[in-house]
């Protein structure tokens, strides 16, 4: 799916999800920011599941994207990051539990946890390498 075709596709479903027009939307997106998000984040959010993104743009609307304390990339981190321990468990044959635990106690995990890193917007696969490297060099 193209970009266009799929900022098009939130803006069409977002205005039925919240039940305003499509014009209202696109502006709504427009001021919020959001249109520039679909457009960086593309790689990343293009494959979520429909469910997923209404509730990524409804809390990106309640706030998260200007206020430090508060973020939505919570909810990409809970979809790439399974990602990225399917890697980890085929290619150093250890159990979920044990990959998870890989990720979340590196430094990249770290890194990845912190929204100013913008590490969040990386592939699972260039997330596992900067792992993959650190085990390498017995950093963990």
């Amino acid at each position: 799916m193209s970009k266009l075709s799929f900022i098009t596709f939130c803006i069409e479903f977002y205005s039925n999800h919240i039940e305003k027009t499509s014009d209202e939307v696109y502006k709504l997106f427009e001021e919020e920011g959001l249109l520039k998000l679909l457009d960086t984040d593309y790689e990343d959010l293009h494959g979520m599941w429909m469910e997923y993104l209404m509730t990524f743009f409804d809390e990106y609307l309640k706030g998260g994207r200007n206020n430090d304390s508060v973020s939505c990339h919570y909810l990409i981190r809970a979809t790439i990051i399974p990602e990225i321990v399917k890697i980890i468990m085929n290619n150093y044959l250890v159990d979920e539990k044990e990959a998870l635990h890989i990720v979340y106690t590196s430094k990249t995990g770290e890194l990845l946890s912190d929204d100013r890193s913008g590490l969040y917007g990386q592939s699972p696969l260039y997330i596992y390498s900067l792992i993959k490297e650190e085990l390498a060099n017995n950093s963990l």
